[in-house]
């Protein structure tokens, strides 16, 4: 018979809990003595007596006329206690081992750190380290300077602190382009900044959907934003790479339109109708308005009047339908219908 589990779950057999019931009320039980009351064989009686005592649960008299009951608590101390010695050992040579681990993770780390600098490519980890970084490439820079600010309006602390260092590349010779969204047309300080420097030799496009944020510094080093991280940065200086994102600014460049603080009314509408274009193209994709807004850089109202107005030029019911229309009739190649009498473009 056997009393203890694969899973070492205690299990006692009838023989056995009448065993130790019968000794737990008579306080001493025989072999014989079960043998005349049970009428169970000898050598079960024999057999479910040891497995009692492997489990603490009897033990035999010191004059071995017999066997007396053991207290539950006390069987099950003494039987937990190897396990609970050899679960020490486990944990302490646990945390030996882990210690031991965690003494390579600064290895590893620095190592990771050396390696990716040696790769080019080096993380800013605050606007501290990204604003000390710009200003240095800033002054070793000798040839060009290509900028790009998605997201519409710059805000006004941003534009103050590049003055300085705008002024300084251009007074060395040193040429700055810079793209930015249509919508930072429309917004005060970024039109009187870029009056300003226009007229000292900068050079500004604008498209409808921003070119992603990046700093080119003589076609030599990369600054582009951490991908999870708004406050951070990731400096590239291989060759390969940088050339890659130098080309796809170069794309971006041809593709946009100069920067106009002035507008006339043909030329608003121009404007109005790339955005719309951009619009429809996010509408197509099933993109949402607030996605939409900060993709081009516009306030979520202004985004939602322009689906207002390109769901009235295109005669659609719903978004759904709009999506359709203008995948039915080709409009992302073909300027937008004219507007129904009385509709504002």
């Amino acid at each position: 018979m056997t009393a203890v589990t694969s899973d070492s779950t205690v299990v006692l057999r009838d023989l056995e809990n009448r065993i130790y019931a019968r000794t737990c009320k008579a306080g001493l039980v025989t072999v014989g003595g079960v043998e005349a009351e049970t009428g169970a064989p000898e050598h079960e009686i024999r057999a479910a007596i040891q497995n009692l005592r492997v489990l603490h649960l009897l033990r035999e008299t010191e004059d071995g006329d017999g066997y007396v009951a053991v207290s539950p608590e006390s069987a099950k101390l003494q039987r937990l206690a190897p396990l609970l010695g050899e679960l020490r050992r486990l944990e302490a040579r646990t945390e030996t081992m882990r210690t031991a681990y965690d003494g390579f993770v600064h290895v590893y780390e620095t190592a990771g750190a050396e390696r990716s600098r040696r790769a080019g490519i080096e993380v800013l980890p605050n606007r501290g380290d990204i604003r000390r970084t710009v200003n240095g490439l800033a002054a070793s820079s000798t040839t060009e300077v290509l900028t790009s600010h998605p997201g519409g309006p710059r805000p006004q602390e941003v534009l103050h602190e590049s003055v300085a260092r705008s002024r300084d590349l251009l007074e060395r010779g040193v040429a700055i382009r810079t793209l930015y969204q249509h919508s930072a047309h429309f917004d005060a300080g970024t039109t009187a900044y870029v009056e300003h420097f226009a007229a000292l030799g900068t050079q500004f496009r604008t498209l409808a959907d921003g070119f992603p944020q990046v700093m080119i510094f003589d076609r030599r080093s990369v600054l582009v934003p951490l991908h999870d991280r708004s406050d951070g940065a990731t400096l590239i200086s291989d060759p390969s790479i940088v050339a890659f994102a130098t080309a796809a600014f170069e794309r971006a460049w041809v593709a946009a339109t100069p920067f106009r603080t002035a507008y006339d009314h043909k030329e608003v509408r121009e404007a109005s109708e790339d955005v719309r274009h951009s619009i429809m193209r996010l509408l197509v994709t099933g993109e949402e308005d607030r996605r939409i807004a900060a993709r081009l850089g516009l306030s979520l109202r202004s985004c939602q009047r322009h689906v207002a107005h390109i769901m009235k030029r295109i005669g659609a019911r719903n978004r759904l339908h709009a999506g359709y229309l203008i995948a039915q009739h080709d409009l992302l190649n073909r300027p937008l219908p004219d507007p129904p009498e009385g509709l504002a473009s």
